[in-house]
Parts: structure tokens; sequence; C-alpha cells
């Protein structure tokens, strides 16, 4: 539990702090990142903050700090880079991701405030890339952790793909809701979908954890990506219906390494798959590539 006096500590450094930056004119705003912005606090937290200055501002972009006995991380940003930030980075950024739950300090800038409220929007496309991306890492670990137990006999890789395919299901959950993923995602997503998680993540913990209910584990995973298909693959399954196949199709994502998985489509009974000639860097040997085309019925 957190101790009052702490906060109240920790209260009265950041107050002095921030009235000392607001007499700063080229400072044009600051936010509180970090525990003392979202969450409780103890006697080795330290205060985070993110101050904009604008373009003239020459000095370090980092300072340590002490304020009132309670250590201050003070980060500081230009205006354009941190107008360029925002509009270059992801929702799977670090930094990014500690600025969406940040509290805004102050701020002398009517238009950067407005700037920095839209970015962290979430719309309809943001929605469903970040639901594909979590969805095709799930199932690469589902994948793996699958072979482990079945072919490998290997119950401790099992176990240990088994949380990488909670992270995806919870990337996908939190994704859905709109929200921006936290450090602790499986933690967060729990909160969305309490019983799914009970089933495929807390159930580690509180039962010795045997071979059958690994299984049972990779199976309630199996069912979950089964049950979310249609909703979560909408953007392609409907450019498969209205095109045929994906040969001209592109979706732009950000970098992940899991990218977007196509044959869970054809895993399902969604699409067929067929093969075409393709020339390699005007190779003159002939190789064979695979494409993907709806099945009638989904038509």
């Amino acid at each position: 539990m957190e101790k009052l006096e702490i906060r109240e500590q920790y209260s009265r450094a950041l107050n002095i702090i921030v009235e000392k930056f607001k007499t700063d004119i080229k400072c044009l705003a600051g936010f509180l990142i970090g525990s003392m912005s979202h969450d409780m606090i103890w006697e080795w937290s330290d205060l985070q903050i993110l101050l904009i200055y604008d373009d003239s501002y020459k000095g370090s972009s980092s300072y340590y700090l002490i304020e009132n006995d309670v250590p201050i991380v003070i980060n500081v940003r230009k205006k354009n880079n941190f107008k360029n930030y925002l509009e270059s980075t992801n929702v799977s950024d670090y930094f990014f991701c500690a600025l969406s739950k940040s509290t805004l300090l102050f701020t002398k800038d009517k238009i950067l405030k407005e700037y920095f409220e839209d970015i962290l929007y979430i719309g309809d496309r943001e929605r469903e890339i970040e639901m594909l991306l979590g969805f095709s890492e799930a199932i690469y670990y589902m994948n793996k952790a699958e072979k482990n137990i079945k072919v490998k006999n290997n119950s401790a890789n099992a176990i240990y793909f088994i949380f990488h395919i909670a992270q995806g299901i919870a990337w996908l959950e939190v994704a859905r809701a709109r929200l921006f993923p936290e450090r602790e995602i499986i933690s967060q997503a729990s909160k969305i979908n309490p019983i799914l998680f009970n089933k495929i993540y807390d159930v580690l913990y509180s039962e010795k954890v045997t071979n059958h209910i690994i299984e049972e584990i990779i199976e309630t995973c199996h069912e979950y990506l089964k049950e979310n298909t249609m909703e979560v693959y909408r953007p392609i399954i409907s450019y498969l219906i209205e095109h045929g196949t994906l040969k001209e199709f592109s979706l732009k994502t950000r970098e992940h390494g899991f990218g977007i998985n196509y044959d869970w489509l054809y895993r399902m009974g969604i699409v067929d798959i067929y093969v075409e000639p393709v020339r390699i860097n005007n190779n003159a040997e002939e190789f064979f590539q695979i494409g993907y085309k709806i099945k009638k019925e989904y038509c």
C-alpha cells in the first residue's frame, strides 16, 4: 500500500519544480510521466518530467535533479522534434506508451496541446492493424507450444511459449478496446477479459502444470483465435471478397517481427492456396510463390 506521506512529499517536490520551469518563457509545456502520473509510488520512486522547449533551446536533453529530497528525472525535447516524434512513432514504442499515460502539468502552447491530444486518438485503421499483429504473434507462439508438447514432448519449452501466446492475445484485446498497451500488458488485458486470461495464464501459477493442462491451454487459445478470425481479418477478407486474391493487396503496418499470418486463413478453411511462377532478380530459373484466393462460400 502506498504511504500517504510519500505521496505528499513527492507532490510538494513536483509543485516546486514545475513552478520553476513555468517561469522560463522558452519552456512551452510539461508532462508528468511514470508512476506518479498513473500508479502507486514508494520510497525508491523518482519523478519523471518531460519538458517541451521552443526550437531555440540549446541545453542538454536530460537532467537528474533533486527537490525536497525527491530525485527528479528531466527529459527535454524541442517543439518540432517532439512533433516529429509523435508523427513517426507507434504504439509499441516504450516512451510513447509511457507518454500516453502522462499528466499534462502545464502548457503555454494551445496548438501543441491539441496536437498531442489528436495523436493519442486510436483510429479504426490503427485498431485493425494492432489486432492483426497481436493475432499473428499469438499464432506463431501457439504453433511453437503445440510442437513442443505434441512432437518434442518438452513441457518446459511449451510453457515458455504459452506466456508469449498470452502476450499476443493481450495485445489483441487491448487494441480492440482502443487502449494503449502498458508494460504489464497481460495484467492490463486481464481486466478486459478476466475469464480468458484465467484459463490461459493464471492457471500456470495456481496449479501444478501438467501436460494435460498445457494441452488445454493451447486448445483454449486455438478456439479463441478461431472465434475471432472473421473480426480480426476483416480488412483482408473484405479485399479477398472484392478482388478474389491477395495478389495486389497491401496493408502498411509498423515494423513487426511476425508480420501478418495469412496461412491462418487457409488453416481455417476460408481461403485456398495456389502457386504461380515468379522470377527473382531476372534469374533465368523459374520459382513458384504461394497465393491465396477466397473460397466460393465466403464470396
